[in-house]
C-alpha cells in the first residue's frame, strides 16, 4: 500500500494540513481511468434516475384509473412513433442502399451514401459520388487500354482492324467500334 509521500510525490511537504493533502490529491490521477471503459458515465445515470421518479410521481399522482391508462396510452403511443419513424428511416436507408448497389458501388459506400442521403449530408453524398465515378473512369480507361489493338509493326501499308470491329459488335460495344473504324481509316490514309 502506498504512503502519502508515494501518492503526492514533489507535491508532498513535512507538516502538511489535511486542506493541504487534499488539494494535492484533487491534482492527481490516482485511477487508471481506462479500466472504466464500458461503464455508464455518472451524468447519464443521473439523467435516467430522474426520469425514472418523474414518471413515477406522475403515476402516483394520477389519482383515478382512467387518467393512468391515458397515461400509459399517451406513452405506448409516443414509444410506437419513436419505433415507426426508426422503421421508416431503415426501411428508406435500405431502399436507398439497394439502388446504390445496385449501380456498381462498394456495399460500405453504398450504405454510407444511402445514410447521408435519407440524413440531407449531401457533402458526403457528393465525396463518395466523385470516388465512384473516378473508381469508374479508371475501370473504362483499363478495359478500353485492354482491348486496343498493338499497333502495326514495320512500314505496313494497309491496316485492317476487322477481327476487332467483330468482336466489338458482337458484345454491343458501339464506342469501341467508331473508335477501330476511325483508327483503321487513318492509320490507312497516311
Amino acid at each position: 500500500m502506498a504512503d502519502l509521500k508515494d501518492l503526492l510525490g514533489d507535491a508532498y511537504k513535512e507538516d502538511m494540513t489535511f486542506d493541504d493533502i487534499n488539494s494535492a490529491l484533487a491534482e492527481r490521477d490516482l485511477v487508471d481511468k481506462s479500466q472504466f471503459d464500458g461503464f455508464v458515465p455518472k451524468t447519464l445515470l443521473e439523467k435516467a434516475n430522474s426520469e425514472a421518479a418523474d414518471y413515477k410521481k406522475k403515476w402516483k399522482a394520477a389519482s383515478s384509473e382512467q387518467e393512468r391508462k391515458s397515461i400509459e396510452e399517451a406513452e405506448q403511443k409516443a414509444q410506437a412513433e419513436e419505433e415507426l419513424k426508426t422503421l421508416r428511416r431503415e426501411n428508406k436507408v435500405s431502399k436507398y442502399e439497394k439502388q446504390y448497389l445496385a449501380q456498381n458501388y462498394d456495399a460500405k459506400d453504398a450504405f454510407d451514401i444511402a445514410e447521408a442521403l435519407y440524413d440531407g449530408d449531401m457533402d458526403t453524398v457528393f465525396k463518395i459520388q466523385k470516388k465512384h465515378d473516378d473508381e469508374v473512369r479508371k475501370n473504362i480507361k483499363a478495359e478500353i487500354m485492354k482491348d486496343m489493338p498493338a499497333p502495326p509493326s514495320g512500314n505496313q501499308k494497309t491496316v485492317d482492324y476487322s477481327k476487332q470491329i467483330a468482336e466489338a459488335q458482337g458484345r454491343g460495344d458501339m464506342v469501341m467500334v467508331a473508335s477501330l473504324i476511325r483508327q483503321q481509316a487513318e492509320a490507312n490514309a497516311k
